[in-house]
């Protein structure tokens, strides 16, 4: 065997080592191993990686396992052959060399290649996914390849900017300085060096609006009855109606209509018109509230996944959103009479359990405590309630 082809083979082996994602870029420490993808492995995806870049014909440059002897001087000829690196100032042998392993290059890549992964180091990063009840244990590795061309993107980038001076209008790219390889970054890959500048971005910014809109999209909202509506005059207004309510009730039975099985309670139509307006205002309140609601999620409209994407009865919200909620953002689902039901019910309750309410009553104990009177109003949660749930009904129809 010749002294050339000696060396011919030296490189085409080490070559064949090579791997695209070196598990000693994340701890030098480690035993050797990786992943060396091969073309078919190629990914038409928007975004920039590995399998995506091999989509665009680019050939992502491999890397040693570990350097042991003279790899990191063998990987000068490969690197130059991998990246087609200008060689006018190179010597006569290196050009040789570099010349001799190019036809290797398509054979290389066209296999997949791994090695030293049968146990997973201990010392490997693990991030665990769920899927199906279970969790996957998925130790992610970048490509040193894939920041060399990132590299050459941003140093690219970065002088055109400076040549253009204060006319410019590309925006700086920043940069940090990341430690990987220890001591001696040779030791861990001849591209570790291209690790080491990862570029820094801020987190994407929203407006408080926007903000809001994606809030109501997953969650929907709690709407609020307005204290306009829940003030001492309502508060006197409803608690004379139960009062009443319970009187009137009292009347239905001496009058004999519960012997017929007749319970509502006695009323005439100026009362019912009364009871109407008032509870009328709670309403078109909360309901105008999930159409303001509706009209901040229109503004990100192009922005919430379709219904194909994300199967979904409303538009406007989350599948996980409760109905009731849903309802109240999209006016399509309040047609429905479950849906009125639904929100008469909620609503009623909410009503009848007010925070004024009870602090109304607290305060009516303690005077009546004081003076030694008897408290002769008081707001039956059951009456209430279903009094006014029979109400909203009502005005829903």
């Amino acid at each position: 065997m010749t002294s050339q082809n000696s060396n011919d083979n030296v490189y085409q082996q080490a070559l064949a080592e090579s791997v695209h994602f070196s598990a000693k870029t994340i701890n030098s420490n480690i035993e050797k191993g990786g992943i060396r993808l091969k073309n078919s492995q190629k990914l038409d995806l928007p975004y920039i990686s590995a399998r995506t870049l091999l989509a665009d014909d680019f050939l992502i440059p491999t890397d040693y396992q570990a350097n042991a002897g003279k790899t990191a001087t063998y990987f000068k000829v490969i690197k130059a052959a991998q990246l087609d690196e200008d060689l006018t100032e190179a010597d006569d042998e290196f050009k040789q060399n570099v010349a001799a392993l190019k036809p290797h290059l398509k054979d290389t890549f066209s296999e997949f290649y791994s090695a030293g992964l049968e146990h997973i180091n201990v010392r490997m990063r693990q991030l665990l996914i769920p899927k199906d009840d279970q969790y996957i244990s998925i130790s992610p590795i970048s490509a040193a390849g894939v920041n060399h061309y990132l590299n050459q993107e941003v140093d690219a980038l970065k002088e055109q900017r400076k040549n253009q001076g204060k006319d410019s209008k590309l925006k700086n790219i920043q940069t940090a300085v990341f430690g990987i390889g220890g001591a001696n970054p040779q030791n861990v890959g001849s591209l570790v060096r291209s690790m080491q500048r990862p570029i820094v971005m801020g987190s994407p910014t929203l407006s408080h609006k926007a903000r809001l809109a994606f809030q109501y999209f997953y969650k929907g909202f709690d709407y609020q009855i307005s204290n306009a509506f829940i003030n001492k005059e309502l508060y006197i207004e409803l608690t004379i109606y139960a009062h009443d309510l319970e009187k009137q009730s009292s009347l239905t039975h001496h009058l004999g209509f519960a012997e017929q099985e007749i319970y509502a309670p006695f009323s005439n139509l100026k009362g019912r018109e009364k009871e109407l307006k008032t509870i009328e205002k709670v309403v078109s309140n909360v309901l105008a509230q999930g159409a303001e609601i509706l009209e901040i999620l229109k503004t990100i409209e192009p922005q919430l996944p379709s219904q194909k994407v994300l199967e979904r009865k409303s538009f406007w919200s989350h599948p996980e959103v409760k109905i009731l909620r849903q309802g109240l953002i999209n006016p399509e689902l309040q047609q429905f009479d479950d849906w009125k039901e639904l929100f008469a019910e909620h609503l009623a309750k909410k009503i009848s359990k007010h925070s004024y309410w009870q602090k109304e009553l607290e305060n009516g104990r303690k005077n009546a405590a004081k003076t030694k009177e008897k408290i002769d109003i008081l707001l039956d949660d059951v009456n209430s309630k279903g009094l006014f749930k029979r109400r909203i009904l009502e005005l829903l129809k």
